[in-house]
């Protein structure tokens, strides 16, 4: 679980090294090979395209008090997985990732969970209407003492990140991001 940043680390350090070593007499061009994540990337992504339901008014304690599947990765989409949910809560981190995610903790009660945004050049092959929205959810995205966060339901992988819930639960892909109050 630990594995992925330290892989991503690895191979941008030995590109970086390999693009000292040797010049190229020509425009280098980024390659989303190095920034795209794997684990359960089409899932997080889009790109299964799956029929998502309506979405549903929630909080940040709901969401984090829901059960982690066991046995953990789920071998595809689970059911809930499919449901996307409109939270209220403050935004109190907002980064871009190594994987060029966006990236934000939402806080509601004293409870934390993380919302994200993939790349646009990570979510070739979802819909052009979902690539749409996560394209205009990550342009609006920020922190915001009181924003409506709305993003389809995802169980991730621990691995240390900063506002993670304790059942690893986020909202990825966020859909739609508003801000009411600084």
């Amino acid at each position: 679980m630990k594995r992925t940043p330290v892989v991503v680390l690895i191979a941008v350090a030995a590109a970086v090294a390999a693009r000292v070593a040797s010049p190229a007499q020509h425009p280098v061009r980024f390659s989303a090979a190095f920034a795209c994540g794997v684990e359960r990337w089409s899932i997080k992504t889009l790109k299964d395209r799956p029929v998502l339901l309506p979405r549903r008014p929630a909080t940040v304690a709901q969401l984090v008090a829901l059960t982690r599947p066991n046995p953990f990765p789920p071998p595809a989409r689970l059911p809930f997985e499919r449901q996307i949910y409109t939270v209220v809560a403050s935004v109190t981190l907002d980064r871009t990732e190594v994987d060029l995610d966006h990236y934000l903790v939402v806080n509601a009660g004293g409870k934390t969970m993380i919302a994200e945004t993939p790349s646009p050049v990570c979510t070739v092959g979802a819909t052009a209407y979902r690539r749409k929205q996560v394209k205009n959810a990550q342009a609006a995205a920020r922190i915001c003492s009181k924003a409506r966060v709305t993003g389809v339901a995802f169980f991730d992988y621990k691995h240390g990140q900063t506002g993670v819930a304790l059942n690893a639960v986020e909202l990825q892909p966020v859909l739609d991001f508003a801000c009411f109050a600084g």
